[in-house]
């Protein structure tokens, strides 16, 4: 073996160390990357007769996924501390519509079960990275909690064929509503994805803007059950 040859050999073979402590490290991050937690507020709900006028400018990931190159914002307590209160504000009963167009409303699909509503969209990276984990917390919780997947259907960037293609080819096996631009209104949010966690009560837990982790959705879904 000639010096060329093994020089050759030696570089490839570096760049392979390379990619695999890229990955390791990648996947730390991913796990150790701190959520950003909003304190959810609800705005009053228009008017119906405005409900279809309801309009949005949604952005990806306010708070980027960990591939991104920087994360906005530092980890912060959440706001709103463990257990109902009785002064935090009450989820309204929204109408939602299945993939199919058939209308109900958010107390019909929680049945008086605590809530996990992630508002997401197929073309949003972040959003993409999270859905693993909670399609497991849903096949893992979903006699306990109720999960509104919600997406962020605006009918030209993110429209039914482009959503349902998503649902299928991911795959993915969660309840995927969307609604009229209510949910993003009334939280005034941009953010794809903005998570947010509501007690059996109705009234709301939690909230998250941007990528979730698995860890955080877990300690989550544990204080929705404390409160049952």
């Amino acid at each position: 073996m000639n010096k060329k040859t093994r020089n050759l050999i030696l570089l490839v073979l570096s760049f392979i160390v390379l990619i695999i402590v890229a990955s390791v490290a990648y996947n730390a991050l991913r796990d150790s990357t701190p959520a950003v937690s909003f304190v959810p507020q609800v705005a009053d709900l228009p008017e119906t007769t405005e409900k279809k006028q309801v309009q949005t400018n949604i952005s990806p990931a306010a708070v980027p996924a960990p591939s991104e190159p920087e994360i906005v914002g530092e980890e912060e307590t959440p706001a709103v501390e463990d257990g109902s209160d009785a002064s935090a504000p009450t989820m309204p009963n929204i109408p939602l519509f299945t993939l199919d167009g058939v209308e109900t409303t958010f107390e019909d699909v929680r049945q008086g079960k605590p809530v996990v509503i992630n508002y997401f969209a197929s073309w949003c990276p972040p959003c993409k990275q999270e859905l693993p984990h909670f399609q497991k917390a849903y096949e893992s919780y979903k006699d306990q909690i109720s999960f509104i997947f919600l997406d962020a259907l605006d009918g030209q960037r993110e429209t039914l064929e482009t959503v349902k293609a998503f649902i299928r080819d991911f795959p993915f096996t969660g309840p995927v509503y969307y609604d009229e631009g209510i949910f993003a209104y009334i939280f005034q949010t941009n953010s794809l994805p903005t998570t947010v966690f509501i007690n059996a009560d109705g009234t709301l837990a939690n909230g998250y803007l941007g990528f979730v982790s698995e860890s955080v959705l877990q300690e989550n879904l544990d204080k929705l059950l404390t409160q049952e």
